[in-house]
């Protein structure tokens, strides 16, 4: 599938390709279609809750909306939803994942990953760091990641509850030269599954290229 076209600051414009499962249900896949987009997630709803009442049905799409509205605002131009059985564990997965364009130096000899990290993250999340690994993509070069990091909701600190931990993974995937690159992140409340759900990040992000606009 094909993203929507990209046009951050300093980056030029173009389009991903996307490398999703087949079965993928994009939020964004769209772009700035809201129609398309609603109707799409009304589909959604009606096949996930049949027996739900239409007014009630109503509202879970409003949320997908506001979801999108924000989403689309910010610059995401991919966002899904896991939910399947884990086959190494027999457990239940609840995952999302994003997708975002970013700009990269140009032609660094070597990446400093600590430094390029620490500008999409928080210093504190950086302390649950795991695992960093370079790899090859078919943009040129990848750069993995997993971490752990506590997730406070406002309601646990009224209930007295403490932070829940939470999986991160991601990748950034680019050209050897720099310019932009695509910024794959999944996120998992159970941290025991990030490794699972950093291979699917990778696969995503490892296999997605952009494509060049036509300007004539």
């Amino acid at each position: 599938m094909s993203g929507r076209a990209a046009t951050p600051p300093a980056i030029e414009p173009g389009s991903v390709k996307l490398a999703v499962p087949s079965d993928w249900f994009d939020l964004m896949a769209d772009g700035d279609d809201r129609e398309a987009t609603r109707g799409r997630c009304a589909e959604l709803i009606r096949l996930s809750y049949p027996d739900t009442p239409a007014e009630r049905r109503e509202e879970f799409i409003d949320v997908l909306m506001f979801r999108y509205d924000h989403l689309f605002a910010n610059g995401v131009l991919m966002n899904g939803v896991v939910t399947a059985a884990l086959p190494s564990t027999d457990g239940k997965v609840l995952w999302q994942v994003y997708a975002g364009v970013v700009a990269v130096p140009p032609g660094p000899p070597e990446l400093d990953l600590g430094a390029l990290l620490s500008r999409v993250f928080d210093e504190a999340f950086l302390d649950g760091m795991a695992y960093v690994e370079r790899f090859t993509t078919d943009m040129g070069i990848g750069i993995g990641f997993m971490a752990q990091s506590p997730v406070e909701v406002p309601v646990s600190r009224e209930a007295g509850v403490p932070p829940h931990p939470a999986g991160l993974a991601g990748v950034l995937s680019c050209p050897s030269a720099g310019g932009k690159g695509l910024l794959v992140m999944g996120t998992c409340l159970d941290p025991g599954q990030v490794r699972d759900l950093a291979g699917l990040v990778a696969v995503m992000a490892g296999h997605s290229v952009f494509v060049t606009v036509d300007s004539g």
